[in-house]
């Protein structure tokens, strides 16, 4: 085996022009990070990412590329400049992309390039990849950081159901599946009802402004939380998206009534998955769920297409407890220098963790995988994440 050789690119141009090479090494992957598509990097680029340097570590075997971690400098006014990873205002996950041997490679580099730096934040790596990973080449560098774990992940596995009604049946008791379907039929007493797939960018384009104007009047939009909320992210997810939908890295799934939309859901798909990055839907419908409804249409789509896993990603919410067979967990990273400056840095952040962790902290939620007694993923079994 050719040795793996690392480089930092912090050129704009340089970045630009990994593009087809990154395609290429993204296209031979079984299950790549898909927020770290190549459509994810060079839009937010393009976009969100303008004002901002590049720091990419790339990893070469034989000269040809084998991994890529995007990051950016940000830049703090009294606290320096610090790395994020590229996409970190939108994306729920900051795995690198690559082949299995160039992973340490890369964290071993980001810990030497820290240097330079006051600190790198990850808000959102896969358990997979923080205890194989990340944890061994912490221990043997010795570099100063934090690892903890952040919020639960929950997923679909459809390989435990026949059909979708064996899924129905699993998750949800029959009060819930009755409830549902009373809710579904009460919906359509109001009209006509369409749940459907976009079928390309020009009906995305079309229905683009009607998911604009639920979201804003939605319970996210209302509280500043929408993905369209700001008009600079707004402008990066139109692109993105139109993208994405033209490579079928994308899913856009509409809920209409009398052909007015009621709830969308945004979904991201990668070899045999599905990510669920976001659903929303109109308030003056939420009595009778519309979004829970057009999210058991969405999970039920994956599992006739023969998809894997349907991820809800991150956030412990009820409904994804709910719906969900089997809990994973995401973690948090922050790798600070070899220096004074870092070890200080670190005891300060591990109080401040530990002070929101304690305020933060929440009565443990019970749900479809304790119902069904469903086990909790173990380290082996996550790294199909």
């Amino acid at each position: 085996m050719d040795t793996i050789s690392i480089s930092i690119v912090r050129n704009r141009k340089e970045a630009f022009s990994l593009e087809a090479e990154f395609e290429d090494l993204y296209s031979s992957l079984s299950c790549p990070n898909v927020y770290f598509s190549p459509e994810w990097v060079f839009t937010w680029l393009e976009s969100l990412g303008r004002r901002h340097e590049v720091f990419f570590v790339t990893a070469r075997e034989a000269g040809r590329l084998v991994g890529v971690w995007p990051f950016f400098e940000y830049r703090l006014p009294v606290f320096g400049k610090g790395l994020l990873p590229v996409g970190a205002q939108a994306a729920d996950l900051f795995d690198p992309v690559g082949i299995p041997e160039a992973m340490e490679p890369m964290v071993e580099a980001l810990g030497q390039a820290i240097r330079g730096f006051r600190f790198a934040w990850l808000p959102l790596v896969s358990r997979h990849f923080a205890e194989d990973i990340l944890q061994p080449c912490m221990e043997r560098m010795r570099t100063p950081h934090l690892l903890r774990w952040r919020t639960p992940r929950f997923l679909v596995e459809f390989d435990r159901f026949p059909d979708f009604s064996g899924y129905l049946e699993a998750v949800f008791g029959p009060k819930t599946r009755q409830s549902l379907r009373r809710k579904a039929r009460r919906l359509s007493e109001e009209g006509e009802v369409e749940m459907r797939v976009l079928a390309d960018v020009a009906e995305f384009r079309a229905w683009f402004p009607r998911m604009v104007e639920v979201e804003a009047r939605s319970w996210k939009g209302q509280s500043g939380d929408g993905i369209f909320h700001r008009v600079e992210l707004r402008a990066f997810y139109e692109l993105l998206l139109e993208r994405l939908l033209a490579r079928g890295q994308a899913r856009l799934s509409i809920l209409t009534l009398n052909g007015a939309l009621v709830a969308y859901e945004i979904g991201f798909l990668g070899r045999d998955s599905y990510g669920m990055h976001s659903t929303v839907f109109d308030e003056r419908f939420a009595q009778n769920s519309p979004g829970r409804l057009l999210m058991l249409f969405s999970i039920q789509t994956c599992l006739e297409e023969g998809r894997q896993v349907y991820d809800f990603l991150q956030n412990d919410a009820e409904f994804k407890r709910q719906m969900s067979t089997r809990e994973s967990r995401m973690w948090d990273w922050i790798l600070l220098p070899k220096s004074i400056t870092g070890g200080l840095s670190r005891v300060v952040l591990r109080t401040v963790q530990a002070w929101t962790d304690r305020k933060n902290r929440k009565f443990h939620r019970h749900g479809a995988l304790e119902r069904n007694r469903y086990p909790v993923a173990t380290a082996e079994e996550d790294k199909e994440d």
